[in-house]
């Protein structure tokens, strides 16, 4: 299947008539289109998804309603019809499809999706089809539930590293996205149903038993138990249906939130700043204060001088009434010692007896110390009296009052340059959030962390009742085959059916365990392949593939490489779309990527350009001058290159695509 054109009428930011003509000779089958973001080119795989599915898709993948796809300026010329037609050929017959939405009668401006008309046509040979072809004639070549693997956008290739994650919720998303690509469904389908069978052939036999006295207990039970696996079946539905509304409603206010992330920054900041505003506004206030009252004491510094003058005076006073305190002590000390040689006789040095001379000695120098110590007194309340003078002094001349106002000047000049620098910055915030309700952005914040505690809550039930349900189930079982097991259930008409949808939901269930079990070797096989030509590491022996579908390398040795880089996890990822596309596409057929090389390096870069074109039949490359050199990283596939497009802005709400060369 091969992509021959698409025209796009006032699409999306494409206002007017705007067409694309792909690449279809096998040897050139890459088309470049180049575009900044927010031009379009995220709009241009939409086109192609809304002309073959009828849906679009926004962030998180989740569907933009009809009436925002129609060009706003268009609308506002009062031209409301929107039409997107794909040319494309399979199996030899020319397709033409197109899909059209145009505004009802009775609608003056168009508010939701039901005010669009829509109508689809397609023809083959020229030949108009029924519109209940036209669905199944499409799915036959690009059905919709591998759409995610050839329109791919690249900015979500970070998903699928959850898929190495066991129990992560997003990584069952995506399993069950890729078992619905790779037809695990239609059997999970098929033992669905038949359990459903079983279930009811089970209750046509309890019926027919019931007559029996040998089952009343067991049939009393199973009743017991099948109300309460009803009750929990019921349960289980309500919370799953809660849960996605949860999720729907978190993934919204994210991104809402996310829109707004700059705007609430912004009054995080400002909030801080005007705090931190607040508090220096306080300290001059205190700075001035204090410094009114120094200038309320500035005399001291006209009697500072005769204060040191008269502070040295009584500090040299102090000196010398120190210096006759300590002789004074030394006498006393000296008259004490002799007292006692008198009282004693004897001498405290040697321990001899003091001679009579020696005697009459120190009596004389005893009469004459006492004498020098009577003439002596007073210096002790003399010298506290000048040392409390003194401390009274000091404490009006620690520092001139001049200076410490300068100092408190010099420190209300900083704080008040710190001041200017803030409110410049409240008003360059107050600017950044005028017009935004920064009260609305904080409320859905909360709301949507109220719903994350309520997400979590929410899948704990789920779990706990799916527990409870199983278990209930096991004693189902368990009574259903000992009824079985009865000679009168036997021959009863519902025992034949109980077998034989017993059998056949054993082998649903076996079909399904084999078929993964295939399909992920399938996978594994041929994401290892598009790996080992991808990679610039070749001593990486290949991938290994999880039951979650995740890939982790394996090295020469057979070990699990545990730390990636960002590069290596997007070539996993790139390796994985490539195996689970050509396991779940048998006809091959075009890849349309989005922004598919935001993580790698020029040499990952230039296998990749390489090798992708050689899986498919056509790869169209929607990337922006960021990742993508035209001139320089672009030469490795020059020669494969049919077409190169370039997207301009034409106006905020109008691009304009237009055929360029390289």
């Amino acid at each position: 299947m091969k992509l021959i054109s698409l025209s796009m009428r006032n699409f999306m930011p494409f206002r007017g008539e705007q067409k694309v003509v792909f690449p279809t000779k096998p040897g050139q089958n890459v088309m470049v289109v180049l575009g900044n973001n927010m031009r379009g080119k995220t709009s241009l795989l939409n086109a192609l998804r809304w002309g073959f599915y009828g849906i679009a898709k926004g962030r998180h993948l989740r569907d933009i309603p009809l009436h925002l796809l129609h060009n706003t300026d268009a609308g506002l010329d009062g031209d409301w019809e929107m039409e997107i037609a794909i040319q494309f050929e399979a199996e030899g017959f020319l397709y033409d499809l197109r899909r059209r939405a145009i505004k009802k009668k009775l609608v003056t401006i168009p508010g939701k999706p039901d005010d669009f008309e829509v109508t689809l046509q397609l023809q083959r040979d020229g030949m108009a089809m029924t519109g209940e072809q036209i669905e199944p004639e499409i799915n036959r070549f690009i059905p919709k539930q591998v759409s995610r693997f050839f329109l791919f956008d690249g900015e979500l290739l970070q998903e699928y590293e959850s898929l190495l994650i066991e129990g992560s919720d997003q990584g069952k998303h995506i399993k069950e996205a890729i078992e619905q690509v790779l037809g695990v469904p239609a059997l999970i389908n098929g033992r669905t149903e038949s359990g459903t069978l079983l279930k009811k052939a089970r209750k046509q036999l309890s019926s027919e038993l019931s007559h029996l006295k040998v089952a009343e207990k067991d049939l009393e039970k199973q009743r017991e138990y099948q109300v309460k696996s009803d009750a929990y079946e019921n349960d289980l539905q309500k919370l799953r249906d809660t849960l996605k509304k949860t999720k729907d409603d978190r993934a919204l206010l994210d991104d809402q939130i996310e829109e707004c992330e700059s705007v609430y920054d912004a009054k995080q900041k400002l909030d801080e700043f005007e705090r931190q505003r607040d508090r220096i506004i306080k300290e001059i206030e205190r700075l001035n204060i204090d410094k009114l009252e120094l200038v309320s004491n500035a005399w001291r510094d006209l009697l500072r001088p005769k204060i040191l003058a008269r502070r040295e005076k009584l500090a040299a006073e102090q000196r010398r009434l120190m210096n006759q305190i300590q002789h004074r002590t030394s006498i006393e000390n000296e008259a004490h010692q002799l007292r006692k040689i008198l009282e004693l006789s004897i001498c405290p040095t040697c321990g001899q007896t003091v001679s009579q001379t020696r005697h009459d000695e120190v009596n004389s120098r005893l009469g004459a110390l006492e004498i020098e110590l009577q003439a002596k007194g007073g210096e002790q309340d003399s010298f506290s009296s000048i040392s409390a003078e003194i401390d009274k002094l000091n404490k009006i001349t620690t520092q001139e009052v001049g200076e410490r106002i300068r100092d408190k000047d010099n420190q209300i000049n900083r704080f008040e340059v710190e001041l200017t620098k803030l409110e410049n910055d409240i008003e360059k915030l107050r600017d950044e959030i005028k017009g935004h309700d920064t009260a609305e952005i904080t409320r859905k914040r909360f709301i949507r962390d109220s719903l994350i505690k309520e997400q979590a809550k929410i899948e704990t039930e789920v779990s706990t009742t799916q527990k409870q349900l199983e278990t209930i189930k096991q004693e189902l079982d368990i009574i259903a085959r000992k009824l079985s097991n009865l000679p009168q259930a036997r021959t009863a008409r519902s025992s034949v059916l109980v077998d034989t949808y017993e059998g056949i939901e054993k082998a649903f269930s076996e079909s399904i365990d084999s078929l993964r079990k295939n399909l992920r070797e399938q996978v594994e096989e041929r994401a290892t392949e598009a790996f080992r030509m991808m990679t610039t590491q070749k001593a990486y022996s290949g991938l290994k593939i999880n039951k979650n579908y995740g890939l982790s390398i394996i090295d020469e040795a057979d070990r699990v490489i545990q730390v990636r880089s960002a590069g290596a996890e997007q070539v996993v990822a790139l390796s994985l779309i490539d195996g689970l596309s050509r396991t779940g596409r048998s006809n091959g057929g075009p890849v349309v990527m989005d922004t598919p090389f935001g993580r790698l390096d020029l040499q990952h870069r230039d296998n990749i350009l390489r090798y992708l074109p050689t899986t498919t039949s056509q790869l169209i490359l929607l990337v922006h001058d960021g990742e993508i050199s035209p001139k320089t990283d672009l030469a490795p596939i020059a020669d494969r290159i049919g077409m190169t497009y370039i997207i301009n802005e034409s106006g905020p709400r109008h691009s304009v695509i237009e055929r360029t060369a390289l």
